[in-house]
């Protein structure tokens, strides 16, 4: 590995910024050593769908002469980035990992793309998503496989999957991402990187292909835990296109003295900690102890709904992705892949009031959840109960989305970040999830553990 390339491609955004801003590292060789290595190394990830190699030397270069004027724009001013292909970027096609998409233009940019382009990025390009953001493998039947920079054999996770394989193998520092049932904070689990899914209606959907409505999120997928917080907090904002969205200042992140006296740390046994691979429960139990160890109180709390979670969130997302799909559906179902098309004429024997009592139920969800946050600062679990496995594991593909639907069901703050790997080698995460629109906690503890661990600073390449 080139020392330039190893010093900077998996360095993380916080760094970097510090560096441009004292123009001791120009945005264009970050932007060209990160082309380089996407040239060198995306062929055996199959990672990207579209490259916007030019956009992003002309991008650099913009970057570079407004810093060398004076007029530095923040955190993110010429850091490359990319963003998943659910994303509508004007003039950039737009394909949701989809044939029935695969000549989309859109004329205009999704908010967040719009915000994160003031900001100062670099778009690197669109990375694959699991078709219409509807499983978790990322296995494109049109633009094949994304594969996991830590093994080529497993699956990178999805539905962001080639979000968090690209931030994994250094080819950008940010990658957006959507999550229905899981899709930022698995990848991120799959690839060792970190994922935040905000509050419900804290970042802006519009101009992201939706799946459903009801449960749909847009967040950041990063190298840190600080570096999720700093494009979070670009990321948020009230949007008139987004009926959804809050009138509230950026989240930050709520910093600690390095120690975590005083926070109560929620374990919801019942589920979260049932049916672990081995490797995952050896892990959590570190991770706890950690937590212990930094002074965290740990507490045992209870959703007494928990169990009935999955299937309700489930109803919603087939009745909701079924409205969004009727037309493509009638008009050219054999453009989707098999098991898309699957889950859509499956979602056609759903009964309507199996739909009507799941949103009906979703208060008595929050309210079990938010009883369990009365009593403690943030709840602790598995991001996933396994690690990555092969495409063709329909079984081991679904287990992963069983911790993390339920918070898109309530839409609470959910953090995925690095605790450990497995006896194989392939990253574990856990997750926080907190009160609403009380992301600066969430990510203050997660950045304390962050700071006395080394997790997040290993690589696939190292």
């Amino acid at each position: 590995m080139h020392e330039l390339d190893s010093q900077l491609s998996f360095a993380t955004i916080n760094d970097l910024a510090k560096r441009i801003q004292k123009r001791e590292l120009s945005p264009v060789d970050l932007t060209l050593l990160a082309l380089e290595r996407i040239q060198r190394v995306n062929p055996e990830l199959n990672a990207f769908v579209t490259q916007t190699a030019d956009l992003a030397m002309k991008q650099a270069k913009q970057a570079e002469k407004e810093i060398m004027q004076g007029k530095y724009k923040g955190p993110l001013h010429g850091i490359p980035i990319v963003h998943k292909d659910l994303y509508y970027t004007k003039g950039i096609r737009t394909t949701a990992g989809s044939k029935i998409l695969k000549d989309f233009v859109p004329d205009y940019d999704a908010t967040v793309v719009t915000k994160l382009h003031e900001a100062g990025a670099v778009l690197l390009g669109k990375v694959q998503t699991h078709e219409f953001a509807a499983g978790m493998t990322t296995s494109s039947k049109y633009f094949g496989p994304c594969r996991n920079p830590w093994n080529t054999d497993l699956v990178p996770g999805g539905s962001s999957g080639g979000s968090a394989a690209a931030v994994a193998a250094g080819f950008a520092y940010l990658a957006t991402g959507s999550d229905t049932g899981g899709s930022i904070r698995i990848p991120a689990a799959c690839c060792g990187v970190v994922g935040m899914k905000p509050t419900y209606g804290r970042v802006s959907r519009y101009g992201i292909i939706e799946m459903a409505w009801s449960l749909d999120h847009a967040g950041p997928l990063t190298r840190s835990v600080l570096d999720a917080s700093l494009c979070l907090d670009v990321m948020s904002g009230r949007d008139q296109k987004d009926s959804a969205t809050i009138d509230l200042p950026s989240p930050g992140i709520r910093l600690y003295p390095n120690k975590l006296e005083g926070i109560r740390i929620g374990l919801p046994l019942q589920h979260y900690y049932e049916d672990l691979d081995s490797d995952v429960q050896i892990i959590m139990q570190a991770a706890i102890a950690k937590f212990r160890e930094l002074g965290a109180e740990i507490v045992e709390v209870n959703i007494p709904s928990i169990k009935q979670m999955q299937s309700a969130a489930m109803n919603i997302m087939m009745g909701e992705m079924l409205a969004v799909h009727k037309h493509w559906l009638d008009t050219c179902p054999d453009d989707y892949g098999s098991d898309v098309r699957a889950f859509l004429e499956g979602a056609k024997q759903l009964q309507l009031l199996d739909y009507l009592q799941a949103q009906r139920n979703r208060q008595t969800f929050v309210n079990d959840f938010l009883n369990a946050l009365s009593e403690v600062d943030v709840l602790l679990t598995p991001a996933t109960p396994l690690t990555a496995p092969t495409a063709d594991n329909y079984e081991d593909a679904l287990r992963l989305t069983n911790f993390t639907v339920q918070t898109d069901l309530t839409g609470l703050p959910s953090l995925s970040m690095p605790c450990g790997f497995s006896t194989a080698g392939m990253p574990v995460n856990m997750q926080l999830i907190g009160r609403y629109y009380d992301e600066a906690t969430v990510l203050g503890i997660g950045y304390v553990y962050e700071l006395n661990t080394d997790w997040h600073t290993r690589t696939p390449f190292s």
